[in-house]
């Protein structure tokens, strides 16, 4: 079975809705006279991706250049972490500054649309230029531009349709989801405490590929009271990354009510009250017990990652992003790493759908016809970096642990030479691809989406510090503070 195969029966969990907009109704009717066209392009790359990202910014204008003769110049510019690009853009708009193209959440350009003085003054709804009849995807075979939308990963593509105008405002760059490292000598330690009848290599990996939420706390018991025989560095058994991940991950699993949007279009707690609530708190609680029992600690608690408490041996699960991978790779092989699906609650595995994602904005300062210009090669360059071979090219060699977002992507030469000889992160691709297998959640996003967000993330971490009041005047304050958003 290919690759391509395998990952057309990934699960939807969203109906896909029909794109507004086509043909050429965005195409500028008159372009404005240029000898060069730069179209700033913010990012959240670092060196290493940031470098492979220039150097396919580079080949695609020699490629516009030998084709049509205009000189265009992807101009990327790394502006921070997610939150300084929203920050930036936002106080951009009213000072004309901001980018044609930016890396977003899509929490961030529900935002970027809340704030339109008229709907359209600031993001361009992608679903008009699917279909253009010059550009559109599948148009430009010398981009290496085959197929159309259906070449896309389903849940992945779908994410850009879950805002609350209609349209498509977002699009997958390159995604990633939450996995669990695991330091594989630890664990087969602990194995024979735990469970004895469990011997071989590959019947322990099965075992942790197929454990749910309650046996992982269960299993950081026992290698807590046994540290001497599993991991004598040991401290917290269990290391999660993300607060916010993991409060929200668990109400997905658990089938709690996050959020939605009302009929008026607003953003809807819907954990704020009843039956949602009840549970929810007691989830939380259960994680202050977790903590209290020295089982499990988060990013929140520490400001800090866990791989390096990882590498050190200091914990012997670490949950993080898979486009994280290289950070949890021990110096020399010091033990050998483990690479499963974050363990699930309710029998339901549900994940976070993360990583970059592309949007597209309008600079007031510049005319309409200089925006359009700039976004119809912004969009060609969008088109570039996520055909197969580009997007598998940043995917592997540029983030190690980002997944392509094409299915064609996975049928490459290169992709399979890497799931063969990777190591650690092809073990993390496996993960996303065959256990996962597209079981990702699509939140809706709107105004205030990602302040909820991080008051949700904010809950965990006060819970666990323990030093900001009960649990519920801690969800109290929470919802307060995320409904000044909406």
């Amino acid at each position: 079975m290919t690759k391509k195969t395998m990952l057309s029966v990934l699960p939807l969990l969203f109906a896909l809705t029909a794109c507004g907009g086509g043909g050429n109704s965005s195409a500028p009717s008159s372009e404005p006279a240029t000898d060069k066209v730069v179209v700033p392009f913010w990012t959240t790359f670092g060196q290493k991706n940031g470098e492979a990202l220039a150097k396919k910014a580079e080949d695609f204008s020699k490629i516009i250049k030998e084709k049509t003769g205009v000189e265009v110049v992807i101009e990327t510019t790394y502006q921070g972490a997610y939150d300084d690009i929203k920050n930036k853009i936002t106080q951009g708009f009213s000072a004309g500054n901001v980018p044609t193209m930016a890396i977003a959440y899509p929490d961030h350009v529900a935002n970027y649309l809340a704030n339109e003085p008229n709907p359209g003054d600031y993001v361009y709804n992608i679903a008009d230029y699917l279909n253009d009849a010059e550009i559109g995807l599948g148009k430009q075979a010398y981009l290496d531009d085959e197929g159309g939308i259906e070449d896309f990963v389903e849940a992945f593509i779908d994410e850009g349709r879950h805002y609350a105008r209609e349209g498509m405002f977002s699009m997958p760059f390159m995604k990633s989801s939450e996995v669990m490292f695991y330091n594989f000598d630890a664990v087969k330690a602990l194995m024979k405490i735990a469970h004895p009848e469990i011997t071989s290599n590959d019947q322990i990996k099965e075992f942790v590929a197929t454990m749910d939420w309650d046996t992982l706390l269960d299993l950081s018991k026992i290698a807590l009271e046994n540290k001497g025989s599993v991991l004598s560095t040991l401290d917290y058994p269990i290391w999660y990354d993300s607060d916010s991940n993991l409060f929200i991950s668990k109400l997905y699993q658990q089938e709690i009510g996050y959020c939605s949007i009302d009929s008026n279009l607003k953003g809807k707690i819907d954990f704020e009250s009843g039956e949602n609530r009840t549970r929810a708190e007691a989830f939380v609680n259960s994680l202050v017990k977790a903590k209290d029992d020295h089982l499990l600690t988060t990013k929140g608690v520490w400001n800090k990652y866990g791989s390096d408490a990882f590498k050190l041996g200091q914990c012997i699960f670490e949950i993080g992003s898979s486009g994280g991978t290289g950070y949890n790779d021990p110096e020399g092989g010091a033990f050998e790493v483990g690479v499963a699906r974050v363990p699930a609650s309710n029998n339901n595995p549900l994940y976070v759908s993360q990583g970059p994602t592309l949007t597209f904005l309008k600079n007031p300062s510049i005319s309409k016809a200089q925006n359009d210009l700039r976004m119809k090669y912004a969009w060609q360059f969008a088109k570039y970096i996520t055909n197969a071979p580009t997007n598998v090219y940043l995917s592997i060699y540029g983030s190690e642990g980002y997944l392509p977002v094409k299915y064609s992507a996975y049928d490459t030469a290169e992709f399979a030479d890497f799931m063969d000889n990777g190591e650690v992160y092809a073990e993390s691709y496996k993960v996303l691809i065959n256990d996962i297998k597209g079981r990702y959640f699509n939140a809706p996003v709107f105004k205030g989406s990602a302040e909820l967000r991080d008051q949700c993330g904010g809950i965990v971490t006060s819970a666990l510090l323990g030093n900001k009041g009960t649990v519920t005047e801690l969800f109290d304050a929470a919802i307060a503070n995320a409904k000044k958003g909406f």
